[in-house]
C-alpha cells in the first residue's frame, strides 16, 4: 500500500512539470489531420447509397461511445493509432511512456468524440465553414440578393450579357511558394453568368429537394442550368483597378426560359386531411431533421406518427385539418383512453382504432360476466370481487401514451399553420389538453396493485409481526417482537388508510381521546350494546368520568398540518378513529411509552432532514422486506395499503362520503366543513371497525398478539 501511494505521489509531482500549453497547441493539428484524413477517404470512396450513408453515420456514433468509455476508464491505448499517424506526418509527439505522452493521449481522446460527430454530419453533406479561409470573400454588391454586381452589355446576336466585376485569382499554392511564382503567371478566372433577377428569390438546395414538385415549379432552377461558365486561361491585360472584366454570353434557351411567364400553382395544403398532412410532414421530418437517426429509427418514428393520425381519423373522422375544432381534440383525448394498450399488436393487429375499442369493450364485458358467474357460485371471495372485476378489464392506453398521440396531432397542426401557412385557429394550438406530471403521477398511484385479504394475512403473519431474530433481522423467524415504526406504521396504513408520509410525521399529541355521554349515542341512533358492533370492544379503552360513571370514548388520530407537519392536499386534513384491533394490540401502550420517554415524534427518526420525504427510508425498507418474505410483485408497494383500505370499505358498502373523509379525498360538490361532531365521528368509527382482514391473532400473556396461522 505504501509503495502504491509513493508511486502515485511521484506521478502527481511529475505531472506538475508538464508543459500543458505546448501539448494543447499540438492537439489542434492532430485533430484537424484526422478530419482531413476522413474527408480524403470520403472523396476516394466512390458513390454511396442511403444504406451505406446510414451505416457510416452509425459507425461514427459508435466510435463516439467507444472513445467516451475509454476516457471514462482512462484507457490511453485507444489514442495510440492517432498519435502514430501524427508522428508519420512530422508532428512533435512526445515519446511513449512519458508523462507528456500520457497527457497528450488523454487530450486526444477527449477531442476525438467531436471529430467523429463532425464526420457523422459530413457523411450527410452537412458541412461547416471549413473552406472559409481558403476561398476569397464575396465582393460587395449593390444588386438584389442572389445576383452579383456587373453591367449589362450587348452579347452575340443582340442577346443580353452580364459583365462581372473581376476578382483576384484564387491562390493555388502555399504562401511559402508565392515568391517563386513568375510575375506574369495568371491563374484561370472563372466567370458565372447569373439568372436575371426575378420577383421571388431562388430557393436553396434543401427547399428545392424537399418540394415534391420541385422540377416542375422552379423555372429559375431550370434557367440556371443553362448558364455558361467560361474560363479564361490567357493572361488578362492589367489595369490600375485589377484584371480585366470578362464578358459572358447567354444561350438562347436561357433567355427564352427567363422571359416566359410561369404560372403560380396554389398550395394544396389547405385541402389535406389529417392523414394526408401527416404523411407529408413525416416525409419532410425524415429528410430535413435528426441526421444521426438510422433508417430503422426513422421507420419507427414514421410508424408512431402515422398511428396517431390513423387513430384520430378512426375515432373522430376523416376530415380536413382546417376543420378540426377544440371539441374534436378533447373528444380525441377521451376516446384514446378506450383504446387497448396492445393496439396494433396481437389480437388488435390490422384493426382501426374504432375496431380495437369495440373489440376491447366486448372482451371486457365477457370476462366480467364470467367473474360475476363465479362469484354467484361462491368461487370468489366477496372481499376480492372488486379486484377480480378490475383484473377482467382489458388494459387501455396510459396517460403517457395518450400524451404522445396528442403531441403529434398538435405538432402537425402547428406545422401546418407556421410552415404551410394553413389557416389553423391559433386558439386550437393554445388549447391545453395534455396531462401534466401531477396527473400522470396520480394515475401511476391508481395503477398500483392492492393487497388482497390473503396477502395481508400472510404479511402480518411474517416474522416482523409474529417474532423475528432481532431488530436488524426482522425477516428471519425468532422470538423477538420489536414494536416500533416498522411494526406499527404498516398496520396503521392497512387499518387506518393513512399515507406513509402522514404516519411518519405523527406526534404523540396527535393521538386524542374524545369522550361522549351514553345519552348522546341514543340521540345519534347508535346501539352501544350491539354485540356485532365495535362499541363493546372500544368501551374497554374508555375512562370513567369524575363521578365514576363510564363514558364512551373514541380514540382518534389527528392528521393536521401543524408543528412543521404537512399534508398532501387541503382535504387531507382529517380525524380518523382508531381501529379496535390496533387498541387491542397495544398501540396506546406504545404512545404512552413515547410520552414517558419525552419524545414529541410518535415515530422518531422518520421526519425529513433535508429534501427527502417523511418516511421515505421506511418505504424502501418495506419494499426490501417484501422481497425477503417472497411477496414482492411489480405493482405492489407501501401505497398498496391505501388501495386495500379503499377496496375493503367499498366491499362493505360504506357510503362514498365516509370513505372520502377517512382517506382525505376531496368531495366534489360538498360545501360544508368537516366539524366532526359526535354523530359524524360515531359513523366514521363504525366504518373503520367494519374493516376485517381476518388477521391471525391470539392471547399471549394477557396481550393480544399477531400469530402464525394454525398449522404453520
Amino acid at each position: 500500500m505504501v509503495d502504491a501511494v509513493l508511486a502515485l505521489l511521484g506521478e502527481v509531482m511529475q505531472a506538475g512539470t508538464i508543459d500543458t500549453s505546448a501539448l494543447r497547441a499540438l492537439l489542434q493539428p492532430i485533430l484537424l489531420g484526422e478530419l482531413e484524413r476522413a474527408e480524403v477517404a470520403r472523396a476516394l470512396g466512390g458513390e454511396r447509397g442511403p444504406e451505406e450513408i446510414a451505416r457510416r453515420v452509425q459507425a461514427e456514433l459508435d466510435a463516439v461511445a467507444t472513445i467516451e468509455d475509454a476516457v471514462r476508464h482512462n484507457r490511453l491505448d485507444a489514442a495510440r493509432t492517432v498519435l502514430e499517424r501524427a508522428v508519420t506526418v512530422g508532428l512533435p509527439v512526445p515519446a511513449a511512456e512519458t508523462a507528456e505522452h500520457s497527457y497528450l493521449a488523454r487530450l486526444v481522446l477527449r477531442g476525438l468524440p467531436r471529430v467523429h460527430l463532425i464526420n457523422a454530419e459530413r457523411e450527410q453533406n452537412h458541412y461547416d465553414d471549413d473552406l472559409e479561409d481558403v476561398l476569397p470573400p464575396l465582393p460587395a454588391s449593390s444588386m438584389p440578393a442572389g445576383a452579383p454586381s456587373g453591367n449589362a452589355v450587348p452579347g452575340a446576336g443582340g442577346r443580353p450579357a452580364i459583365v462581372l466585376a473581376p476578382q483576384a485569382p484564387v491562390p493555388t499554392v502555399m504562401p511559402a511558394q508565392v515568391a517563386a511564382q513568375p510575375p506574369s503567371a495568371a491563374a484561370p478566372v472563372a466567370s458565372i453568368d447569373p439568372v436575371e433577377p426575378c420577383a421571388s428569390p431562388v430557393p436553396n438546395r434543401k427547399e428545392v429537394e424537399a418540394h415534391p414538385h420541385s422540377q416542375a415549379t422552379q423555372p429559375a432552377v431550370a434557367a440556371a442550368a443553362s448558364v455558361l461558365v467560361t474560363t479564361s486561361t490567357a493572361a488578362a491585360p492589367t489595369s490600375p483597378i485589377g484584371p480585366a472584366a470578362t464578358v459572358v454570353d447567354r444561350t438562347p434557351e436561357a433567355t427564352v426560359a427567363e422571359a416566359r411567364p410561369q404560372p403560380q400553382k396554389a398550395s394544396p395544403a389547405k385541402d389535406w386531411t389529417i392523414q394526408q398532412a401527416m404523411g407529408e410532414w413525416v416525409c419532410r421530418r425524415q429528410r430535413d431533421t435528426n441526421p444521426f437517426k438510422t433508417a430503422s429509427l426513422c421507420k419507427e418514428e414514421e410508424r408512431n406518427y402515422r398511428v396517431a393520425a390513423e387513430l384520430f381519423t378512426s375515432l373522430i373522422g376523416d376530415r380536413r385539418a382546417v376543420e378540426v375544432t377544440e371539441e374534436d381534440l378533447l373528444r380525441f383525448r377521451g376516446e384514446l383512453h378506450r383504446v387497448p394498450n396492445l393496439f396494433g399488436r396481437g389480437t388488435y393487429r390490422n384493426m382501426t382504432g374504432a375496431e380495437a375499442v369495440a373489440r376491447a369493450d366486448a372482451v371486457t364485458a365477457s370476462q366480467q360476466a364470467a367473474v360475476m358467474a363465479r362469484a354467484e357460485d361462491g368461487q370468489i371471495d366477496r372481499d376480492n370481487l372488486a379486484h377480480e372485476m378490475r383484473d377482467a378489464e382489458v388494459p387501455r392506453l396510459s396517460m403517457k401514451t395518450v400524451n404522445k398521440h396528442l403531441d403529434k396531432i398538435k405538432g402537425l397542426l402547428r406545422w401546418l399553420r407556421t410552415t404551410m401557412k394553413v389557416a389553423i385557429d391559433r386558439d386550437l394550438l393554445d388549447l391545453k389538453i395534455r396531462y401534466d406530471q401531477k396527473d400522470i403521477g396520480r394515475a401511476a398511484n391508481a395503477d398500483r396493485e392492492a393487497f388482497l385479504s390473503a396477502d395481508l394475512r400472510k404479511l402480518f403473519a411474517s416474522p416482523c409481526w409474529t417474532g423475528c431474530a432481532g431488530i436488524d433481522y426482522r425477516h428471519r423467524p425468532g422470538s423477538s417482537t420489536v414494536k416500533d415504526a416498522k411494526f406499527w406504521i404498516p398496520l396503521l396504513a392497512a387499518l387506518e388508510g393513512v399515507r406513509l408520509g402522514e404516519a411518519a410525521q405523527l406526534l404523540t399529541t396527535d393521538i386524542q381521546l374524545r369522550c361522549f355521554d351514553q345519552e348522546d349515542f341514543t340521540d345519534w341512533d347508535v346501539d352501544l350494546d350491539n354485540p356485532s358492533g365495535p362499541w363493546p370492544r372500544l368501551r374497554r379503552f374508555s375512562p370513567k368520568d369524575a363521578d365514576g360513571v363510564p363514558t364512551v370514548g373514541i380514540w382518534c388520530i389527528d392528521v393536521i398540518p401543524e408543528d412543521g407537519k404537512s399534508v398532501k392536499t387541503p382535504s387531507s386534513k382529517r380525524i380518523i378513529p382508531i381501529h379496535p384491533l390496533l387498541l387491542e394490540l397495544g398501540f396506546l401502550d406504545y404512545v404512552d411509552a413515547q410520552k414517558r420517554a419525552g419524545k414529541r415524534d410518535l415515530f422518531p427518526g422518520l421526519r425529513p432532514e433535508k429534501a427527502t420525504r417523511a418516511g421515505e427510508n421506511l418505504g424502501e425498507w418495506f419494499s426490501r422486506y417484501l422481497e425477503y418474505i417472497g411477496m414482492k410483485r411489480e405493482r405492489l408497494s407501501f401505497h398498496s395499503f391505501r388501495h386495500s383500505f379503499d377496496t375493503h370499505l367499498f366491499n362493505r358498502e360504506v357510503p362514498d362520503v365516509r370513505v372520502s373523509e377517512l382517506m382525505g379525498h376531496a368531495q366534489h360538490g360538498q360545501t360544508r366543513n368537516r366539524y366532526y361532531k359526535g354523530a359524524r365521528l360515531a359513523k366514521l368509527t363504525e366504518a373503520i371497525a367494519s374493516i376485517n382482514y381476518r388477521l391471525h391473532t391470539a392471547m399471549v400473556d394477557g396481550q393480544l398478539c399477531l400469530v402464525l396461522p394454525p398449522g404453520a
